[in-house]
């Protein structure tokens, strides 16, 4: 029998058995979880089959079996549902008192690795990690059921981009559901998937393959868009990986999936109908309501409204009717749909409704080639899928017609839309699809358990993991190779350190301190990282460096650069340096702020000043984020107990961007009534008063700032009124004037105040000051670091 389990027909070999022979493998998802096993016996004589688990999920109303299990887990009435069970509670959580990061929990997959806790959950729950660990011995145990032979080797998977610290999160998840995670045991998800596709339907893509083939996995998840471009390397004769797996690059969009269809369904589609349906206005629902209230009791159905016209949608594309029923294709769901207020007021949504025009429509920022930027409101973010794959195309220096192979996974896969486009991008690469939509949203977990087949029987997975370029350290007369093209990490194999002596310190000063800068490059002269360490004086030219480095598994180059022998070794570096060869992108750096100083705030005490800075630091990358209703809701805090003229201010800025501007009238109004000395507020409502098109209450509002405080931007302000108001062109260069009179050199201004310093030179048709100012803006927005600092070191060009 061969020893290579990934052979051209795609079944594993196994070895003569001695005894049964059973594995798992979990699929660790951000809104849906799966198990699944494989059992071999010895007297079996048909391959190996990989099957999805149909797990039982209690609910009040009785078990649930699905091979699906919503990542989702609620504490009532002293006890813990997770699934099915948890889901349906979601829809209640008002009256039965769940709050989210509380007793009941969803989407925490984002948060492993980030500092942040739930802190007003009970001990056991207060972090993401606490509530993987929780859906992972849930999974264990319902694998273990009707007496079951205990696991022989486990495998749980990651996003591709998952970093050290997610890594260690999910050990540690694992550990506390009692899984021991062993070398290999930890596999990325697009890997998993490619390899049940592999073994569903192998035969086309692997039987004569001789050269590297570029396979792009697209994973549209309920909670991620995870782009992961992969070279994968032909088999080596008589090795048990079968295939070299190169990762080439990896696009996450954590936050962009299903999830944010469904939330955009609730909020754009829904919640007009429940305005509706109770004869509410529009803004008679705020943040807070819309968010613990409306949101989670609506997103079932949203999400039903979704599959049910996404299956239609299919149905009638195969029979070719799609475009000629489309106009009048709607998906109903009868009955009557309860959301209960904090006031116990309950509002009733009758026989919800989502038409294919409005589904459309609504999924075309999901699909747009042109913006690609993430768009983000309180409740959820719009972004392209082609940001993630053009994005992962760009960092593999790649275009989408150097791709051989494209495999589509995660449930947001099945949307037809969805799928058309893509398919559209790589159109010159083969599609590989599963059979069926339970195959599509099961793979991974089924790739997970035959990774754990080839541990238990072989002690090695299905893939090597190799390095898709060579890594090289750059000296002064040119690079000095580290690691080679194609090397099967962990390198060295036996995860000792590898090293070279052949640096030295270049020419330099007896005297002062040496920078000395560390850059890899990969083989297309790509650099990789640039850091400079210190080499303390005296430090004399020839010195020699030795340099220690390895790359584990999860493609963590560490690095020791020291000077000196034995007991005189010094430090110059020693860093780690994650996924040096996948670009892996994160668009949330905000958003992790957010979580960032949100636990700051849960964990440190304080003091009132600082934690009013805290807020508004996060209150302003809410909006930012775009989520203004948060930010709003934020800012409203810090005024409960006594009116602070900033924070009106700013709420009043905040309700701008909602269109709100009864309310921001209402609070720039107010900030002006208790301030004595300070007339932005009152600019600010000006501007605002001008954008509308209300000039005549404009003028009026910033006479009134003026008389407050004569400042500069209020002339400039005032000139642009009387403009548009045809007031004689004397008043205006009037205005002008006494504006530069107060405004001062430009390089004396703040940003805000150049800005309106440009706007009035060139009203005033002032080339001289114009130029100025545009040549002060240039200097600001020069980066004054320099991330190549400091002296390469020098290559003696000898192995020592």
């Amino acid at each position: 029998m061969s020893s290579s389990p990934l052979s051209t027909s795609a079944e594993i070999q196994v070895p003569e058995l001695r005894r049964p022979v059973r594995v798992i493998g979990i699929d660790l998802g951000t809104t849906n979880s799966a198990v699944a096993e494989i059992h071999v016996t010895p007297e079996a004589t048909d391959p190996p089959v990989a099957r999805c688990l149909d797990v039982e999920q209690p609910t009040r109303m009785g078990p649930q079996f699905h091979s699906l299990v919503p990542s989702v887990l609620a504490l009532h009435e002293e006890k813990l549902y997770v699934g099915a069970g948890a889901k349906d509670l979601r829809a209640l959580a008002v009256d039965l008192d769940l709050e989210l990061y509380r007793n009941i929990f969803w989407d925490c997959k984002n948060d492993m690795g980030v500092r942040r806790t739930y802190h007003r959950a009970q001990a056991g729950y207060r972090s993401a990690k606490d509530i993987g660990g929780h859906l992972l011995r849930f999974l264990m145990n319902a694998a273990s059921e009707d007496n079951s032979p205990p696991s022989d080797a486990t495998v749980v998977t990651v996003p591709a981009s998952f970093q050290a610290a997610q890594r260690r999160d999910t050990i540690d998840a694992a550990k506390f559901a009692g899984i021991d995670l062993a070398d290999g045991a930890l596999l990325d998800e697009p890997v998993a998937a490619f390899v049940d596709y592999a073994f569903t339907h192998g035969e086309d893509i692997l039987a004569g393959m001789s050269a590297p083939r570029r396979l792009v996995v697209f994973d549209f998840g309920g909670g991620t868009c995870d782009v992961a471009i992969f070279e994968l390397r032909p088999p080596v004769a008589g090795d048990v990986a079968g295939i070299g797996v190169a990762p080439l690059a990896v696009s996450r969009y954590h936050r962009l999936g299903g999830g944010d269809i469904d939330r955009k369904i609730v909020v754009e589609i829904l919640i007009p109908q429940l305005v509706e349906q109770n004869e509410l206005k529009s803004h008679d629902l705020d943040y807070r309501v819309k968010s613990a209230c409306v949101i989670p009791a609506l997103l079932g159905c949203a999400e039903s409204l979704k599959v049910g016209l996404c299956r239609e949608t299919a149905r009638l594309r195969s029979f070719g009717r799609y475009k000629e029923e489309r106009a009048t294709l709607v998906q109903t769901n009868p009955g009557l749909y309860q959301c209960t207020l904090p006031n116990d007021k309950i509002l009733n949504l009758e026989s919800p409704k989502l038409s294919a025009v409005e589904f459309e429509k609504l999924l075309e920022p999901f699909l747009d080639r042109d913006l690609l930027h993430p768009r983000e409101t309180d409740y959820f973010m719009t972004c392209s899928v082609f940001a993630p794959l053009q994005d992962a195309l760009e960092r593999a220096h790649l275009e989408a017609q150097d791709i051989d192979l494209c495999l589509p996974v995660g449930g947001g896969a099945l949307i037809p839309q969805v799928a058309e486009a893509v398919e559209g991008l790589f159109n010159a690469a083969k599609m590989l699809r599963f059979d069926d939509a339970e195959q599509i949203q099961t793979a991974v977990a089924n790739g997970a358990a035959w990774q754990a087949l080839s541990l238990a029987v072989h002690g090695k997975g299905l893939v090597r993991s190799v390095t898709g370029s060579s890594i090289s350290i750059q000296s002064a007369s040119g690079p000095v190779e580290l690691i080679g093209d194609g090397a099967e990490l962990p390198y060295p194999a036996n995860e000792d350190w590898a090293e070279t002596k052949r640096l030295v310190v270049p020419k330099t000063s007896l005297v002062d301190e040496l920078p000395l800068r560390v850059e890899l490059r990969g083989a297309d002269d790509r650099l990789l990282m640039s850091q400079v360490g210190a080499i303390k004086a005296p430090a004399y030219q020839g010195d020699s460096l030795r340099l220690r480095y390895r790359m584990d598994v999860n493609q963590i180059l560490h690095l020791r650069l020291d000077r000196g022998e034995g007991e005189d070794m010094e430090e110059v570096i020693g860093l780690e340096v994650e996924n040096p060869l996948t670009s892996v992108v994160n668009p949330n750096a905000k958003r992790d702020q957010v979580l960032e100083l949100e636990e700051q705030m849960r964990t440190e005490a304080l003091s009132g000043e600082r934690k009013r800075e805290t807020v508004m630091r996060i209150a302003q990358l809410e909006v930012e984020l775009g989520r203004y209703e948060r930010a709003l809701s934020l800012l409203a805090g810090l005024n409960r107990i006594a009116p602070d003229v900033w924070v009106l201010n700013r709420m009043g800025m905040v309700a701008g961007k909602l269109c709100d501007y009864e309310r921001e009238e209402k609070f720039y109004r107010e900030a002006a009534r208790i301030s004595s000395d300070w007339s932005g507020p009152l600019f600010n409502l000006a501007l605002s008063q001008k954008r509308q098109g209300k000039l005549k209450d404009a003028m009026d509002t910033v006479d009134d700032a003026i008389k407050l405080q004569s400042r500069p931007t209020s002339m400039v302000l005032k000139a642009q009124l009387a403009e548009k108001l045809e007031q004689p062109k004397r008043e205006r260069v009037a205005l002008l004037e006494k504006a530069f009179a107060l405004f001062g050199p430009p390089a004396t201004l703040s940003d805000f105040q150049l800005g309106w310093y440009v706007a009035g030179a060139r009203m005033s048709g002032d080339d001289a000051r114009v130029q100025a100012a545009l040549d002060e803006t240039r200097k600001r927005a020069e980066s004054p670091n320099d991330p190549r600092v400091g002296v390469l070191p020098e290559d003696t060009g000898q192995q020592q």
